[in-house]
């Protein structure tokens, strides 16, 4: 039996990735992915399309999105799966969270005039992402095309990382609210990419308490490039709270040469998996 091959989290222009709905889900059908959810940032602008090209290429399609959200005063991100995206207060959540995209992107784009003395920083970077709230990636790729980077890293670490000149605190939905309003939906809330907030384990026991007492069902555990010590601390995790297994690339582009959809490291035998509660 061959073996089951899925991602829970990827990206398409619908948010900041670099290949259409389609493309992205014809890629992932010629990797053998077998289930499948796009994941754009605060929006699910790809999804009809997604879902239409998954049916064509007979891959099962995962409703899903990424919202940015705060706790204790920093910002997270949240995976929905599984919502029905017309519900009345996702809907209305997906509105809010597009709003503060925006808002915060034009703010960042007068602190980027300022800072290299140009004049058009928010509508370039408009122009880039095809929307009207690009988000920081669109604006490295711009300070890069002005030569006023290297490159993006470049453009995040002068710029664009929290603390930097450019960087602007957004009012993002609580996690306790966006978990509540995915759960309202239908779908489940996970926990994405746990290791990138670089909390201590302390820290990072505490967001899972929590989370656990909101009604949060997933965490991120089969992931690109784990060490061993950092995928222990995922199965620890997973033994102490009530969560089921999730995965995903984190797709963005095809110059992520360094993953292949749904190419996951397989789930320990016996742990939950996410899928269990989305296809059940």
């Amino acid at each position: 039996m061959s073996k089951f091959l899925y991602d829970y989290h990827s990206h398409t222009t619908a948010s900041d990735g670099a290949l259409t709905p389609t493309e992205l889900i014809n890629m992932a059908a010629e990797a053998g992915v077998d289930s499948f959810a796009i994941t754009d940032h605060d929006t699910v602008a790809g999804l009809a399309e997604g879902q239409a090209a998954a049916a064509k290429a007979d891959i099962e399609f995962i409703t899903g999105v990424e919202l940015s959200v705060n706790w204790a005063n920093s910002e997270y991100h949240l995976v929905g799966l599984g919502m029905d995206v017309e519900h009345e207060r996702f809907a209305h959540l997906i509105e809010e969270q597009q709003a503060a995209r925006k808002k915060r992107a034009q703010i960042m784009g007068q602190r980027l005039d300022k800072a290299c003395g140009t004049n058009n920083a928010y509508e370039q970077a408009c122009e880039l992402a095809g929307t009207g709230a690009p988000g920081r990636p669109f604006f490295a790729q711009w300070l890069v095309s002005i030569q006023a980077v290297r490159d993006h890293e470049h453009a995040f670490n002068r710029f664009l990382r929290q603390g930097r000149s450019a960087f602007v605190k957004t009012p993002w939905v609580s996690l306790a609210d966006a978990t509540t309003i995915i759960k309202e939906a239908g779908g489940v809330a996970v926990l994405a990419h746990p290791l990138q907030y670089r909390l201590t384990k302390m820290k990072l026991r505490r967001l899972l308490a929590e989370f656990c007492t909101m009604g949060g069902k997933g965490l991120e555990v089969a992931l690109p490039r784990l060490s061993v010590q950092q995928e222990q601390l995922m199965y620890d995790c997973l033994k102490e709270f009530p969560l089921y297994a999730s995965g995903g690339t984190d797709f963005h582009h095809p110059k992520q040469t360094w993953l292949t959809l749904g190419q996951l490291p397989a789930l320990r035998e016996g742990t939950p998996f996410i899928r269990s509660l989305l296809c059940s």
